[in-house]
């Protein structure tokens, strides 16, 4: 039986999620279904994008929902994935790249999620990203997580499309 890929949600995705359709107050069958995709071994994040979302306000319920200790092993540590950020880092600093160095700042900022996430699913080949970036690979200004991931050999997907590849009618999780 082929072993089922791991997925690594991006801050964006619980970030937009909360804000637009998923929001706790009113659905929070979605968060159970992030629950049971954890505990069925299939649904993660890394430690980078907890600490996103621990930057916002102590009354929002994605900064509680990021505090609980039942989700202290959602957070993997991507302190092991360092050489495969170096790797992103020189690939978006090639001068063919012609990258502005405002979209390198921003994507190499070591405090952001983007490319530490991509260095996790390399170091983890049976991850992919969830993520609510838009490939642009012909883009400048900024670095799209979905490019910068493909070349390194990283799938991405939409939060759309997991739910729909693993989300019965009611938010249950099905591989």
């Amino acid at each position: 039986m082929p072993k089922t890929d791991r997925y690594l949600l991006d801050s964006d995705v619980l970030i937009t999620a909360k804000n637009l359709h998923y929001n706790p107050k009113f659905c929070g069958m979605f968060w159970s279904w992030v629950s049971q995709a954890h505990k069925s071994g299939n649904i993660f994040s890394i430690d980078k994008v907890r600490e996103e979302l621990l930057v916002g306000d102590v009354k929002d319920p994605l900064h509680k929902w990021a505090k609980d200790p039942a989700l202290n092993k959602f957070f993997l540590s991507s302190q092991e994935c360092t050489a495969h950020w170096t790797k992103l880092a020189n690939w978006a600093n090639l001068p063919e790249k012609s990258f502005k160095e405002v979209a390198k700042v921003k994507f190499l900022d070591v405090d952001s999620a983007d490319a530490w996430l991509i260095a996790y699913a390399v170091e983890h080949q049976d991850c992919v990203i969830v993520t609510n970036e838009v490939s642009s690979p012909f883009s400048k200004v900024s670095i799209k997580l979905p490019d910068a991931a493909k070349h390194m050999g990283v799938k991405t997907t939409t939060l759309f499309s997991l739910l729909e590849r693993h989300s019965a009618d009611n938010f249950t999780f099905q591989l």
